[in-house]
Parts: structure tokens; sequence; C-alpha cells
């Protein structure tokens, strides 16, 4: 009688002890394929008359962009006051008011590949429509490409 006590205790173990090592392998092999650590998307933001639509940090790349639809202003907005991961180089190219215009920025080529990276950093321009010099907000944020 002892032994039949003793197989069903092994047993039931045993079927434990399987049960617990499927649950653990299933586990590794999500945890393997990145389903416990989701992916940010690229974000970038702007206060009006600016509006932010993409932005990119390539690793090791000479062409870190923000695309800015920029809105009724005259002149050439100026960029000051950086903060976080890249500084604002200029905009790329003649910058055109009422259509989309492409910021460079300058960022550091030691970032990895899948490193987050955000800032914040502010916008002069000047108002089209009244003539006065204002200052605006724009923000990003991301994982390197």
């Amino acid at each position: 009688m002892n032994n039949k006590k003793s197989q069903a205790a092994m047993e039931f173990l045993m079927t434990y002890g399987w049960a617990i090592l499927i649950v653990l392998i299933v586990l590794a092999a999500l945890f393997a394929f990145g389903i416990f650590t989701p992916r940010s998307p690229n974000t970038c933001s702007a206060d009006a008359p600016f509006n932010c639509v993409d932005v990119r940090l390539q690793t090791g790349a000479l062409n870190d962009q923000m695309i800015m639809n920029a809105g009724p202003v005259t002149g050439i907005p100026t960029f000051g006051t950086y903060s976080g991961t890249c500084t604002v180089a200029a905009w790329s190219g003649t910058f055109r008011p009422n259509s989309r215009n492409i910021i460079t920025l300058t960022c550091p080529d030691t970032t990895p590949t899948g490193a987050s990276f955000s800032g914040t950093f502010l916008i002069t321009y000047t108002s089209a429509s009244s003539g006065l010099s204002h200052t605006t907000t724009a923000t990003y944020s991301g994982v390197s490409e």
C-alpha cells in the first residue's frame, strides 16, 4: 500500500513538473520574440502654427530628421533652448511657409539601435497675420532605427 502512495505522489509531481516546464518554454519563446518589450512609436508635436508630422533618428546616419508643417509665418523661424538627446541644426533647404519643411537634427552617433531618444526645443517665429514675434514649443521622442 505504501508503494501505491509513492507512485501516485511521483505521478502527481511529474505531471505538474512537465506542465511547469512547458509554461516556462512558452514564456521564454514569447520573451525572445519581443512580446513583452513593445516598441514605442516615434512621435513629435509642436504648438500652432507648426504641426509636427514625423521624426526619425537613424543610428550612425547624418540625416536625422523631423518633418513639420509650417503655418502662416514670415521670415525664417529660428531654434533655441534645447533639452534632450538631439539639438536642432537647421531647416533643411529653404524654409517654406504654409508647407512641409524638414528640420535636421544633430544627434550623437553613439546612440545604439533601439535606444530611446527624446527632447524639447523652442521655435521663434513672426506671425504673418499680425507681424508679432512669438515662441512655441516642439517635442519629440521615439526609438532609434
